[in-house]
């Protein structure tokens, strides 16, 4: 007698690359395998993909993974499920309608910025689950942008998804959106009764894009059944055709799912998920609709029906760090996980011998591709004291300290925000990329105030969660709370350390007079701007 399918297959397509990993029903990583895709950046605010490009990659990811655990495995798979980067996919007539002949808009491309703003000054209703202000990353102000500037390869548009709606079209062949990703990232208002912003699309020419492919059909929730792997799909994966695809999620929410632990329900106004990467999410839920400035929502049903998401973040995080290796004169002039390893290996050795006073007149407040919380402006930048013309690699590394240091003290001072406005969070459970950088994991133990660094102990957290999406839809557990109970790995909670307690206190306090003087000089700034444009 054939046992039942026992092992789940999850798909997290990122910034840069696709992730495959296999696990078993206890939440056990079997196997794993990723592939690359290209970015383009064809014009300075501008970042897109080519989705075949992406597909390809995620195909080869699969086969790899499937192949890496075993000649069985691929028949023992119950379900698949995506997340992936709120990135938006196009469908179109005729040529690709982006530069490059891309069909993907990155969720860090910022050419909507002026779209932005004009929303954020529109005072619809929207604006009061966004956290007050739009953000350029969000898909309503690319799209108002496209249909502005190029509107010919607007009117070849024929279906807008979120990247993880159009992974799952691609292996069903079914076109359905998550609430997920109606929910966080379109003018769309699941607790409304009609529940997009009809009004709003019509002044930004928008108005068709409710009747594009499926968004007028009902959004399903995470979880829930997006279709079945179709036959030509399954025969390039080497899987059984007929696999159930759930309805997947966006990469920071499942991350946030890999992360919560188990007992979660009981421990909901205590914990946020801090998912650290390229950039940096924040998300923590409610069971009451709480309004919080800077802050993105609250989203209702975006992972648990019923239940208020709220989704503070970084624009750039693990890419602020980056961009500190390829371009900081003493630093090895190019990003690279050795890269990382070699510069965090020097700092934690001056730290130890030096003590606060390494870096001690180098801060910044972090905000190099604007600020999404607690002040909710994309059109900020970063602000830098103590920089001189040292070219050293000694200058390079406290510059890389002095970054991921802020980056830290950033997160408390979100944290703190959401704490004002109703949680009571003491519990940020890590997740993301951040965790394979020892700095960045010490940083968040002993800069975060009173709230204690809880670690889980799976290698891939987003992948995790993503298989809890791929557990529910086949039926395997009744919901999210009941496969997070299920899968989700042990943890262990981090004390600071207290000889660093006195330290951090001081930068944070440097941080916070620099953040309100930056924002001074911001708003100046803009005035100026502004009287330029009169004359």
């Amino acid at each position: 007698m054939t046992s039942a399918p026992q092992l789940l297959l999850a798909v997290d397509v990122g910034t840069l690359s696709a992730r495959a990993g296999l696990f078993d029903l206890a939440g056990c990583l079997l196997a794993t395998a990723a592939r690359e895709f290209p970015l383009l950046r064809p014009a300075e605010h501008h970042a897109v993909y080519r989705m075949d490009d992406i597909w390809t990659a995620v195909e080869e990811a699969i086969r790899t993974c499937l192949v890496a655990a075993g000649t069985e495995a691929a028949g023992q798979v119950a379900a698949l499920a995506f997340d992936a980067t709120s990135s938006l996919a196009l469908s179109y007539e005729g040529p690709p309608p982006l530069a490059g002949e891309a069909d993907v808009f990155c969720w860090m491309d910022h050419r909507g910025e002026a779209e932005a703003e004009e929303i954020g000054a529109s005072g619809d209703r929207l604006l009061a689950y966004t956290g007050s202000s739009m953000s350029p990353e969000m898909h309503t102000p690319k799209l108002a942008w496209l249909a502005r500037r190029d509107p010919q390869a607007f009117a070849r548009v024929t279906g807008a998804r979120d990247l993880c709606d159009e992974l799952a079209r691609r292996a069903t062949g079914e076109d359905r959106h998550s609430l997920c990703g109606l929910a966080c990232k379109w003018a769309y208002l699941p607790a409304d009764a009609e529940p997009w912003r009809h009004d709003l699309l019509a002044r930004l020419g928008l108005g068709r894009l409710p009747q594009l492919g499926a968004l007028a059909a009902q959004p399903l929730p995470v979880g829930h059944r997006h279709g079945r792997v179709t036959e030509a799909v399954a025969a390039r994966l080497g899987l059984p055709a007929g696999i159930p695809v759930a309805v997947g999620l966006i990469d920071a929410e499942a991350g946030t799912l890999g992360v919560l632990g188990r007992g979660f329900a009981g421990n909901m106004n205590r914990t946020v998920a801090l998912i650290g990467g390229t950039s940096t999410c924040y998300m923590t839920f409610a069971p009451d609709e709480r309004r919080i400035s800077g802050v993105w929502g609250p989203f209702r049903d975006a992972v648990f029906p019923g239940y208020w998401m709220h989704e503070a973040g970084q624009s750039l995080a693990g890419a602020a760090l980056d961009a500190v290796l390829a371009h900081h004169p003493g630093g090895p002039r190019c990003a690279s996980a050795d890269a990382h390893a070699a510069a965090v290996r020097d700092i934690l050795a001056f730290l130890e011998a030096e003590g606060p006073a390494f870096a001690a007149r180098r801060h910044l407040v972090p905000d190099f591709l604007g600020n999404r919380a607690p002040l909710g402006d994309g059109s900020v930048r970063a602000i830098l004291v103590g920089v001189g013309e040292d070219t050293s690699r000694r200058a390079f590394l406290e510059t890389y300290y002095a970054t991921a240091r802020a980056l830290a003290l950033q997160a408390r001072h979100i944290i703190e925000h959401l704490n004002a406005h109703g949680y009571a969070l003491d519990r940020v459970a890590l997740s993301g990329g951040h965790l394979r950088n020892p700095l960045m994991v010490r940083l968040y133990r002993d800069a975060l105030g009173d709230a204690a660094l809880v670690l889980s102990n799976s290698a891939e957290p987003v992948l995790l969660g993503t298989a809890m999406v791929a557990a529910v839809g086949a039926g395997l557990q009744q919901d999210l709370f009941a496969a997070l109970d299920a899968m989700a790995p042990a943890q262990e909670s981090l004390a600071p350390d207290p000889r660093w307690r006195a330290a951090h206190e001081a930068a944070y306090g440097v941080y916070l007079k620099l953040f309100a003087f930056r924002n001074d000089i911001e708003r100046e700034a803009k005035a100026l701007a502004a009287s330029g444009q009169d004359r």
